[in-house]
């Protein structure tokens, strides 16, 4: 687990205002969705209680979802309408 990886996170709607759209990132091995999100949250602080989907390669998948090298990670704000 001390090797890292490479994955892309993109941030969509109102998240991609406080975080841009994305970016290219090298985590360590065994990160999770939530950590990446934690990660975000210590960028932009108001986030902290901004509820977030996950998909990872266009699946959705819950936040103790381990990353792997050249996933894309997508982070969703709450969505509305109906």
């Amino acid at each position: 687990m001390a090797d890292d990886i490479r994955i892309r996170v993109r941030y969509f709607a109102s998240l991609r205002e406080q975080l841009g759209s994305g970016e290219e990132q090298v985590v360590p091995a065994g990160a999770t969705a939530a950590d990446l999100w934690a990660a975000a949250m210590r960028r932009a602080p108001s986030l902290r209680r901004t509820r977030v989907r996950f998909a990872v390669n266009a699946e959705y998948v819950d936040a103790d979802h381990r990353l792997a090298e050249g996933d894309e990670l997508a982070v969703f704000p709450p969505m509305s309408g109906g």
